[in-house]
């Protein structure tokens, strides 16, 4: 991405960009967790409609409750509230978050051997990933607009309004969200197209497990 559309400084815009990625790569997986998991509970489990509405509440359930616990994880200074390590402790949880979805998508291919209860447990999965990641990536970004506002202050920079760059960050997050929707279905329904529904599923979620160590460090 352009640089010159963050306005946060190199260091803040390297991070906030794999945060992006991550956005992108988290709602591809769920992009294609979503039809795809219509279509076997109808083929293989022989699920209603009315019940395949209740097993895809499962995940609205599970977000409905980690959120909030996410709120406080990200707030929990556990005795050091320094800016590296909020940074640090909240680019954590974006890690954890795309680790639990990959741990979904991991679960919708066991559902082969272990039946329809791992398929609860991965729509579960994907709402615990989502609350987790929703609520710390915001909190993530905010701070890395904090830091280059305070870094712009002690330098004697005056701001003006929009300085803050508060707008153009989280648009971007907004447009990485709506691209990992259109990527995912379209590239992991192909791939499951091709080779079956578990192959387009875990070959999206590969991905969260490839990006989940890069922001799992120091910020």
């Amino acid at each position: 991405m352009p640089w010159g559309w963050w306005g946060l400084g190199s260091e803040s815009e390297s991070v906030a960009e794999e945060e992006m990625v991550a956005t992108l790569t988290i709602h591809s997986a769920v992009g294609v967790i979503k039809p795809s998991s219509q279509v076997v509970l109808d083929e293989e489990f022989g699920v209603t409609m009315i019940n395949r509405s209740f097993v895809s509440s499962i995940a609205t359930v599970a977000y409905f409750f980690i959120t909030p616990i996410t709120g406080y994880w990200c707030d929990t200074n556990y005795g050091t509230d320094d800016e590296t390590s909020r940074l640090s402790r909240r680019s954590n949880l974006v890690a954890w978050s795309l680790l639990l979805m990959f741990g979904s998508c991991g679960f919708f291919g066991l559902r082969y051997w272990i039946g329809i209860w791992a398929f609860y447990i991965s729509v579960g999965l994907l709402g615990v990933a989502l609350g987790l990641f929703k609520c710390s990536s915001s909190s993530l970004l905010a701070d890395l607009v904090d830091r280059h506002r305070a870094r712009k202050r002690n330098d004697g920079v005056v701001e003006s309004e929009g300085d803050g760059a508060y707008s153009m960050v989280y648009a971007l997050a907004d447009v990485s969200d709506s691209l990992g929707l259109i990527v995912g279905p379209i590239a992991g329904l192909y791939l499951s197209q091709l080779y079956g529904p578990s192959v387009g599923v875990i070959a999206i979620g590969s991905l969260s497990l490839v990006l989940a160590p890069i922001l799992m460090r120091m910020t």
